[in-house]
């Protein structure tokens, strides 16, 4: 039980820390469209925070079943 939920944190981790890096990127490489760039990197960074979020209440009850 606790392999599995070491490796869910570090998916979900891991999934944060790519919806940051793709929302550093569409909003630093915005040339045609200023505000769809805007949107979508917005769009990223909902799901960063979700996928953060996600992984700290992952530790959490991990260490509650601890």
């Amino acid at each position: 039980m606790n392999a599995a939920m070491l490796v869910l944190m570090i998916v979900v981790g891991a999934a944060a820390m790519v919806c940051a890096i793709m929302a550093a990127f569409t909003y630093l490489r915005r040339k045609r469209d200023p505000l769809t760039a805007d949107r979508l990197a917005r769009r990223w960074l909902a799901a960063t925070a979700i996928f953060g979020i996600s992984a700290i209440v992952l530790r959490f009850v991990w260490l509650l079943l601890l």
